[in-house]
């Protein structure tokens, strides 16, 4: 009997996150753009370790901008990373937690 609860509540855990991918997923996509004068105020790569890459290491690359008081990070590709020069200033346009243009 115990097999069968814990075999239970793994397979509820894996809904619960594959429910909570697609809930975001769908925020995400249904927020509305927002359009906001901006400052490059950092740049982080925030390095994580998976053993699924070669060398166990991961890195994220993380732009965070000043808006309209507030603070708002986004993670980008590599190549968006290196375009971001700190203290630019720009208009942001971005839905939810994505980057649509920055001028």
């Amino acid at each position: 009997m115990p097999s069968n609860v814990s075999g239970l509540l793994f397979i509820g855990i894996w809904m619960l996150a594959i429910v909570s991918i697609i809930v975001k997923t769908v925020k995400n996509k249904c927020s509305p753009i927002k359009t906001a004068k901006a400052i490059v105020v950092d740049k982080q790569k925030v390095e994580n370790f998976s053993k699924y890459s070669g060398n166990g290491k991961h890195e994220k690359y993380v732009v965070i901008f000043s808006a309209e008081g507030k603070k708002l990070s986004f993670y980008v590709s590599q190549f968006s990373y290196d375009g971001y020069k700190i203290n630019e200033k720009g208009i942001l346009k971005y839905r939810g937690n994505r980057i649509i243009e920055f001028n």
